[in-house]
């Protein structure tokens, strides 16, 4: 089974503009979209990772969770998991203990911080593989050594990896346009530990790149590639488009 996570973002400069909501009007019609199109999770994010972006500040990320969670709480009204985008430890501990937060997607690997605090609170939390790799060394192989490192950092400081840890290969962080092709071609292989793992494929630069288009123009692309990460392996779907990604989904639960 697999489980769509629609993607929220309260920046002012993520790089798929459709996906930014800046008022309480807006937001809540997103929420109602995520939940009502068929998503199991709703992911908050409140600080743009994209590539070149400038970083905002954990007083700015602060605020904007502080005005967003309570009015996505109220319209979720637990219907949806959540889900914070953050690689704040602080931002983190914030969200869960104050909002309930169920999932932490920490997009920079994690530390030694942040590991405690999953292992203190029991979230699940989303690992990613978000390192440089040279171009010369083979991706596949550095990101399975990246997650064996990690998973067994975790795992020593009492975080319950099988029930808690999601892995994603972070398309699109670290990587070559070639690099996340080959990645997400043998993406089967980080099945390997037995855990679930996320595609977050949605409208990334390794389509749209690749196409000579627009993110406003990649669903098409998108769906493609989130049917290639299903057939190898992948638990979750991150995205912006969920109704598109839910279909998939069970497109693809039908053939297999």
């Amino acid at each position: 089974m697999a489980y769509v996570m629609g993607i929220l973002n309260v920046t002012p400069d993520s790089f798929y503009g459709a996906s930014r909501m800046q008022d309480a009007d807006s937001l809540s019609e997103r929420v109602e979209q995520i939940v009502s199109e068929g998503a199991r999770c709703i992911d908050i994010g409140a600080c743009s990772t994209r590539p070149g972006a400038t970083v905002a500040s954990a007083a700015e990320e602060r605020d904007r969770l502080e005005w967003s969670l309570p009015l996505i709480g109220r319209r979720n009204d637990g219907r949806c998991l959540l889900s914070v985008d953050t690689f704040r430890p602080e931002i983190a501990e914030w969200c869960i203990r104050e909002h309930g937060t169920d999932i932490v997607n920490d997009v920079s690997g994690g530390n030694e911080e942040m590991y405690r605090l999953v292992a203190s609170t029991g979230v699940r939390y989303v690992l990613t593989s978000a390192e440089p790799v040279a171009a010369e060394t083979d991706i596949v192989s550095g990101t399975v050594e990246f997650f064996r490192d990690r998973l067994q950092r975790m795992a020593g400081l009492g975080v319950s990896v099988e029930r808690q840890v999601i892995l994603d290969p972070g398309f699109g962080f670290g990587k070559t346009l070639e690099q996340n092709w080959q990645l997400l071609s043998r993406m089967s292989e980080l099945q390997s530990f037995g855990l679930q793992v996320l595609a977050g494929l949605s409208r990334k630069s390794m389509a749209w790149k690749l196409l000579g288009i627009t993110p406003e123009e990649c669903l098409p692309a998108t769906i493609a590639m989130n049917l290639a990460a299903l057939e190898r392996g992948a638990s979750w779907l991150r995205v912006h488009d969920v109704r598109e990604a839910v279909q998939t989904v069970r497109v693809s639960g039908r053939l297999s």
